[in-house]
């Protein structure tokens, strides 16, 4: 047996006995993110309703420390505000339109979503458990996070419900220590963001794009980490099988069209975030993953 197809039998949870592998992980992607607007309740609802099992959601700060569900640092790309989110309260930002954003970005939506506000975890988590299992990724470098986030995950008994992902390794350790037991995803930048962040500059300068993934991969067998989230375009047969060999799951990220979902699957991938969940479920099914 090849070590690539071997590599995809680790990865997919087959065993010498035969057993079959686990079903591909179709992650709603900050909810159904190509059909309402992003990590808003109606996108939650949205993904669903479109057959989801599985959310994706970022989360980070407000001025008042209350934890809110928005991906960018600051609010003046895809808000009708401006400003970083950390500078404004919750309850400033519930008042901040991010459909109008989505109703320019998106003209065949099939209804507008103009007044759609930024949610609080507290509203997501009430909307969604325990319907999803959610992925939620940790944003910005405050040292409180991972511990509101977890008092917020046990407020909501939702510990066998969540994994906890973050581009950066520091509040994932931070999680790690707080709760031991709770599913961890280590994701991997592209090398050029990889080799531009100040938190890994010193170990990666100098480095090939291979030699990144390897780092960031052994950087999360050692902390004891389950997964890693690769790009779906970075994602190669050498990335899953190094990932096999330190006994890590590979999530894809970046999926941009069915070609890359199709990519991820083939090549062994445990799951993907997608923008689009419901076409995203049609094609795993086509596939028998």
């Amino acid at each position: 047996m090849g070590a690539p197809r071997a590599a995809v039998q680790a990865i997919r949870g087959s065993t010498s006995r035969g057993a079959s592998p686990a079903p591909f992980r179709v992650i709603a992607h900050r909810g159904a993110s190509a059909h309402a607007p992003e990590n808003t309740l109606p996108s939650f609802e949205a993904a669903i309703e479109l057959g989801a099992r599985e959310i994706e959601l970022d989360v980070r700060f407000s001025a008042d420390e209350q934890i809110v569900v928005f991906h960018d640092d600051a609010l003046d790309r895809k808000t009708d505000a401006s400003g970083r989110v950390r500078h404004h309260t919750a309850a400033a930002l519930r008042r901040v339109d991010i459909g109008s954003w989505f109703d320019a970005t998106h003209p065949d939506a099939a209804r507008p979503f103009a007044g759609t506000r930024i949610a609080v975890l507290d509203e997501v988590l009430e909307l969604t458990a325990p319907r999803v299992h959610h992925h939620i990724e940790i944003k910005g470098f405050d040292d409180w996070l991972p511990l509101r986030l977890l008092q917020a995950i046990d407020a909501h008994r939702l510990r066998d419900r969540v994994t906890i992902t973050s581009f950066s390794l520091r509040p994932l350790l931070q999680m790690r220590r707080l709760a031991p037991d709770l599913p961890i995803c280590f994701l991997l930048r592209d090398a050029h963001d990889a080799l531009r962040s100040a938190e890994f500059r010193p170990q990666l300068e100098g480095r090939s794009a291979e030699d990144v993934h390897d780092y960031w991969i052994d950087t999360a067998a050692e902390a004891g980490f389950g997964q890693v989230g690769v790009r779906a375009a970075d994602t190669l047969p050498r990335t899953v099988a190094r990932a096999a060999d330190r006994g890590l799951e590979i999530r894809g990220w970046g999926v941009r069209d069915e070609d890359d979902l199709r990519h991820l699957v083939r090549l062994g991938a445990v799951g993907a975030t997608v923008d689009w969940p419901g076409r995203a479920l049609e094609i795993v099914r086509e596939l028998g993953a």
